[in-house]
C-alpha cells in the first residue's frame, strides 16, 4: 500500500513539472555577447568611446565631467567670489538660528548665464591638456535651467533610555544648468 502512494505521488509530481529550457539561448552568456548584439543596433555604453569636446570642472567642491549641450545638478550656485558686499548684506541666519546663508541677491537666478573657470582638465579637437591644477584661461559657460529640492532624507536622532527622539526633514536646495560652451 505504501508503495502504490508513493509511486502515484511520484507520477503526480512528474505529471505537473515544467520542462527545463536552457536559458543561455534566450539571455547572452557574456559582456562580449552582449557588445556584439549591441553593435547591431545602437551603439552601447560598452562599446562608446569618449566624446570630442568635454571639461573636468570644479563645482561646488565636486570634479563634474561636463559636455556641451548637456544639463547637469549641483548644489544651489551662489555668486559669492568678485560681489562686493554693502554693509547690511552680509551672511545671515537662517530663520530658526540655522547656518549662515547668502542674501537673496547673491544666489544664482533662473536664465542667468554663468561661467566656471575651475578647469582641471579639457579635451578639444583631439587634444588633452590637464592643468595645474587648473588651466590658464580655461572656462566652461552655462545657463541656469532651474532651482529645485533635491530628495527628501528623513534625520532621526534618538538618545536611548533619556526620552529624546527628534525628527526632522531636508531638502537639499539644488541647480540645475545647460552647458553651452566648452572652450579656452
Amino acid at each position: 500500500m505504501l508503495a502504490q502512494r508513493s509511486a502515484g505521488l511520484r507520477r503526480a509530481f512528474t505529471a505537473s513539472a515544467r520542462p527545463i529550457v536552457s536559458r543561455s539561448i534566450v539571455r547572452p552568456v557574456c559582456q562580449a555577447a552582449a557588445v556584439e548584439k549591441a553593435s547591431t543596433g545602437s551603439p552601447s555604453l560598452l562599446s562608446a568611446g569618449a566624446p570630442d569636446t568635454y571639461a573636468i570642472v570644479e563645482v561646488g567642491g565636486r570634479q563634474m565631467f561636463l559636455e556641451p549641450g548637456k544639463w547637469y545638478t549641483c548644489n544651489r550656485l551662489q555668486v559669492l567670489m568678485g560681489v562686493r558686499r554693502r554693509p547690511g548684506r552680509a551672511l545671515r541666519r537662517a530663520p530658526g538660528g540655522g547656518a549662515l546663508r547668502p542674501p537673496r541677491s547673491l544666489l544664482v537666478e533662473t536664465g542667468s548665464k554663468i561661467r566656471f573657470g575651475r578647469v582641471l582638465a579639457l579635451k578639444q579637437e583631439g587634444k588633452f591638456t590637464v592643468g595645474a591644477p587648473y588651466l590658464e584661461g580655461a572656462a566652461v559657460e552655462a545657463e541656469v535651467l532651474e532651482e529645485l529640492k533635491g530628495p527628501k532624507v528623513i534625520v532621526y536622532k534618538m538618545r536611548p533610555k533619556k526620552h529624546y527622539r527628534r525628527k526632522n526633514g531636508h531638502r537639499q536646495p539644488l541647480s540645475r544648468f545647460m552647458v553651452t560652451k566648452v572652450g579656452a
